[in-house]
């Protein structure tokens, strides 16, 4: 296991506020905040740092959640096992006064001999503040009003959190790779992020949608510190139609953008669909290294040349796809876990790579000599080019008449490229700028309109 920090979980019933108060906490909106009841299903965390002190945040899901309710076992299950694992807790409980439920859970707190902090949420102005000795009949002593909203009385609560922490850990952990998983609903991302903790870590269910948040967790990998991102899977845009799945892709983009490497998880039994060549665009549009994974291939009937056909079939159907390493896993069974790992960290340090300007101009000057096209160094021509300091690197040709450099010619410099330059599984981004025309006027007079 990678090394962590003393773990601060929030706790309450549905619709209390522990959403808000996360996000007011880690000063960002991560976790989806939505008057549906219900709606946050994993555990979600972040790691915060105050007064020099670090430590992980957790959001739960609301634990009063119907015996009969969709997924409520899993959720359950997943959510108390994080209580137990949990330095100091959050009871969050909410103005005007506690339901039936909060004393339930106060019972259930106290058994675990864990720290608690009682918070009570949408405390937002004197009146509200008049409800406080409503409270006190939980049997905590000690209670704090906030209001999440408002960030009112905030660093209060930080302090008791610090206050109560076993442990004063001063630094945050740095992972070494960032990865993030990414597919269409129920390709198996959360089964994957299971399979590289080793632990039931987010919940699993063959119903679409699952996973609405995006879920960040480490572990340890050739002692290196790796961070995982388990994101909602992404739908047609046609088809989103509620809020609640526009804010899951827009959390979904967000992770891929931050990530170093993105894992698409096609469904090997569907093979590749017209939602998956989407959500690739999207992946190579943000610039990331891609690694195709077709999960659930212990499902797949096969023989000695079945991965061979499977492999041409997505290349057929996507071009784009014989650009990156695909590999055929069972996430469920850690088939080829090791793998995909081990090439996650390889694609981070080509993407690393420096290339300078007179390698590449010496690499397009013999392409344009012996290029398959034979217009090129001829009618079509790259005069000089440049690489664009990024991650991965990026490149400009400045050209001789940017008409000419067609989606098939950019294409042949693409592929070329990567291979020349070893960066295989890397997507390569050129930028084309044509010769700049002098204006009429100075071209009859022979004068530079510059001088």
């Amino acid at each position: 296991m990678a090394p962590r920090l003393p773990l601060v979980t929030i706790v309450g019933r549905q619709n209390v506020g522990k959403s808000t108060l996360f996000n007011a906490l880690i000063k960002e909106k991560k976790a989806i905040v939505d008057p549906l009841p219900g709606l946050t299903r994993d555990v979600l965390s972040f790691d915060v740092q105050f007064r020099s002190v670090s430590f992980t945040l957790s959001d739960t899901p609301g634990l009063d959640i119907p015996g009969g309710a969709e997924l409520s076992e899993s959720i359950l299950a997943n959510a108390r096992s994080h209580l137990a694992r949990s330095s100091v807790i959050i009871h969050l409980l909410e103005s005007p006064a506690p339901e039936s439920f909060d004393h339930d859970l106060t019972d259930y707190l106290r058994k675990l001999s864990v720290p608690v902090i009682a918070a009570v949420n949408k405390m937002d102005g004197e009146k509200d503040l008049e409800n406080m000795p409503n409270f006190f009949e939980t049997g905590y002593l000690d209670i704090i009003p906030i209001s999440a909203l408002n960030r009112l009385n905030l660093p209060l609560l930080l302090d008791k959190i610090v206050e109560l922490l076993p442990e004063k850990k001063t630094s945050i952990v740095t992972p070494d790779l960032s990865i993030a998983i990414v597919g269409r609903p129920n390709s198996g991302k959360s089964t994957l992020l299971n399979s590289f903790l080793g632990y039931e870590r987010a919940v699993v269910s063959d119903i679409p949608g699952t996973t609405r948040d995006s879920i960040d967790e480490y572990f340890s990998f050739e002692n290196r510190v790796i961070r995982v991102i388990d994101t909602a899977g992404i739908r047609k845009k046609s088809r989103i139609n509620e809020d609640v799945e526009y804010y899951s892709l827009t959390r979904t983009i967000d992770s891929i953008k931050k990530c170093d490497v993105v894992i698409h998880l096609l469904d090997a039994v569907m093979g590749i669909t017209e939602n998956d060549k989407k959500i690739s665009d999207e992946i190579i549009r943000a610039k990331k290294p891609i690694i195709i994974a077709a999960n659930k291939w212990d499902l797949v009937e096969k023989d000695h040349r079945t991965f061979d056909q499977f492999r041409e079939k997505i290349i057929f159907n996507y071009y784009r796809a014989e650009d990156f390493p695909i590999i055929s896993i069972s996430a469920k069974s850690r088939q080829r876990i090791h793998k995909i790992l081990t090439t996650a960290m390889d694609l981070k340090e080509k993407a690393l790579k420096k290339i300078s300007t007179p390698e590449l101009n010496r690499i397009i000057e013999r392409l344009q000599k012996t290029g398959t096209n034979a217009q090129l160094g001829q009618t079509i021509k790259v005069l000089y080019a440049t690489p664009i300091k990024s991650i991965p690197p990026r490149f400009k040709f400045f050209v001789n008449r940017e008409e000419l450099f067609r989606k098939d010619v950019i294409r042949y410099f693409e592929k070329a490229l990567q291979k020349e330059l070893g960066l295989e599984g890397i997507p390569v981004m050129i930028e084309i700028e044509g010769r700049k025309k002098r204006p009429q006027a100075a071209r009859k007079s022979g004068k530079n309109p510059r001088r």
